[in-house]
């Protein structure tokens, strides 16, 4: 081989700066082809001469390349193999309790101590990689089907019979709750309680993640036979403020971290300065909000309409099927493009192909979809939770940038709960002034139910592994111990309290409830149904 001969003697030759060249060539036609390998080549080519230098058709690449790529794609095998068995044992998990009869321990808590578990063995093998360093992973593959899923299978009766107390605590509650843990976690970083250096807009950034409910959380609780015959009114509104409130916390945090203004903050603003900021932003949450909603619910009566023309799409339900979850994933990218709130759009589309577009496709797309989104929505908030497992314990090790700040822990915590009960107090005061018939309030017991709902998961963690602060790990320990002790004390003693409250009747006979035994209509339901049909009955005239 005279010609790679002349190629070695040429490049020992040469001076350090064009080695440095060939190296850089070499590595980088190894990782990303031989497109940048030559790019490299070419730009070795023009520090020497050109009649010294045959032209260079292949990369120059190391002799252990080839069982280099070997080896890794060996070791990603292995750790693929390990993660869909991890996920098998979370899925054989829930038959597992349920067997052993541990109601009142929550799934969640199981497949947090799976994550730990994997963790550890994953650590013991040099690999500690955790959705820490992916954040975008929780919001592109693994948030839009929980939240999709959420809301296309919601009942929608109840949903909107309760809609005014749902909303209320959904916006103006996780609003309330984000401005009083973050202005309060402003003015004790001043005064020195807690020990870290973060900026006024990192503050309420922080205060929208932890104002953000686990509505994987909850729900898990709600399914247990101990809370089957809770009252169905105040269960929809617990779980349908958890869904709506995390859009809104999402919406929350992409305003504070688009507002210039909280991150000079100091005390040389004058009040028309604040107020003016302030306004700004009010009008960007408003904004991103009813743009959200409109991207939703465009998308949604878009794709009902297309599925409404008849035409002969039921002949090819994998196509209905494609066009649905195409409509609902395309409409949660465009948000994000258009910095609106992907969460609340597709919360809202779902609900529009909910009501219209799953009665116009094929019944066998229909129970499909159903069924995909429901597997699909599952699978994804185990995974989330053995991601929390897995980054709890990586937070355990001596690491410079998972540092727990006790100080912050214990102020966070308390701030939760002062920032909920505040949140559940007012809203329900202004719920109860509008509400004519008794069965419309919140009671004392209702108000204490959802005080004690306030479960922090899968969106704050993912919320807060996106600030670009110093002081970032330190937030994402904070968060993962607010989830953590949240998650085991409140889905622990969540039945029992529903027991002690009085808000499940009686069981009779057989194992059936009250609610189950009789065949009535809440006013709520009816007062949706008229919400429903009357909107159907004016799109159907406006048709004709």
């Amino acid at each position: 081989m005279v010609w790679a001969a002349n190629v070695r003697e040429l490049l020992l030759e040469h001076s350090s700066v064009s080695r440095s060249f060939a190296t850089a060539g070499a590595k980088a036609a190894s990782l990303v082809g031989a497109e940048v390998g030559e790019g490299t080549a070419q730009m070795m080519r023009s520090n020497m001469s050109n009649d010294d230098i045959p032209v260079i058709t292949a990369p120059i690449m190391a002799a252990d390349t080839g069982q280099q790529a070997e080896e890794d794609h060996f070791y990603d095998a292995q750790i693929a193999m390990f993660g869909v068995f991890v996920v098998f044992l979370a899925l054989l998990a829930e038959p597992l309790v349920n067997w052993l009869h541990l109601r009142f321990v929550p799934i969640s808590v199981i497949w947090i101590l799976i994550g730990m578990i994997s963790m550890f063995l994953l650590r013991s093998a040099g690999k500690d990689e955790s959705a820490y360093d992916y954040p975008e992973v929780f919001f592109f593959l693994l948030i839009p089907p929980i939240i999709f899923n959420a809301s296309y299978a919601l009942e929608h009766y109840y949903f909107f019979g309760n809609f005014k107390a749902i909303s209320a605590m959904a916006f103006l509650g996780t609003l309330i709750s984000a401005v009083i843990i973050g202005g309060f976690l402003y003015i004790f970083t001043h005064w020195g309680v807690v020990d870290i250096h973060i900026s006024a807009a990192h503050c309420f950034m922080f205060g929208a993640v932890l104002s953000s409910t686990d509505a994987v959380g909850v729900m898990s609780v709600l399914k247990s036979d101990y809370c089957k015959g809770m009252e169905k009114n105040i269960k929809t509104v617990i779980i349908g403020e958890s869904i709506l409130n995390d859009a809104v916390a999402i919406t929350l945090f992409k305003t504070f971290d688009n507002n210039d203004f909280l991150s000079n903050l100091g005390p040389y603003h004058k009040p028309n300065q604040i107020s003016r900021h302030v306004a700004f932003a009010i009008a960007r949450f408003c904004y991103t909000a009813i743009l959200s909603v409109i991207t939703g619910a465009g998308f949604g009566l878009g794709t009902s309409y297309f599925s409404a023309r008849k035409l002969g799409l039921k002949k090819y339900p994998k196509l209905e099927m494609t066009v649905t979850f195409f409509s609902a994933y395309m409409c949660y990218c465009i948000s994000e493009i258009t910095q609106a709130s992907g969460m609340l759009a597709v919360f809202t589309c779902g609900l529009v192909l909910a009501h219209y577009h799953q009665h116009n496709i094929s019944a066998n797309a229909r129970v499909t979809c159903k069924a995909v989104s429901d597997l699909t929505s599952h699978l994804a908030e185990i995974i989330v939770y053995i991601f929390l497992g897995m980054t709890m314990t990586r937070s355990l090790y001596k690491d410079e940038i998972l540092l727990y700040n006790l100080s912050l822990v214990a102020v966070a915590f308390f701030l939760c709960l002062v920032s909920r009960a505040a949140s559940v107090v007012v809203v329900s005061a202004l719920v109860n002034s509008s509400s004519n018939k008794p069965r419309d309030r919140l009671t004392f017991r209702h108000q204490l139910l959802m005080w004690f709902s306030g479960v922090r998961g899968a969106i704050s963690f993912a919320l807060v592994v996106q600030i670009s602060s110093a002081s970032r790990g330190s937030l994402v320990t904070a968060t993962l111990a607010i989830v953590v002790i949240t998650t085991i004390i409140n889905g622990i003693f969540y039945a029992p309290m529903v027991q002690c409250l009085g808000l499940a009747p009686a069981q009779l006979p057989g194992g059936k409830d009250v609610y189950q035994d009789c065949n009535h209509t809440s006013v709520h339901e009816s007062n949706a149904r008229n919400l429903w049909f009357e909107f159907d009955l004016v799109r159907t005239t406006s048709n004709h």
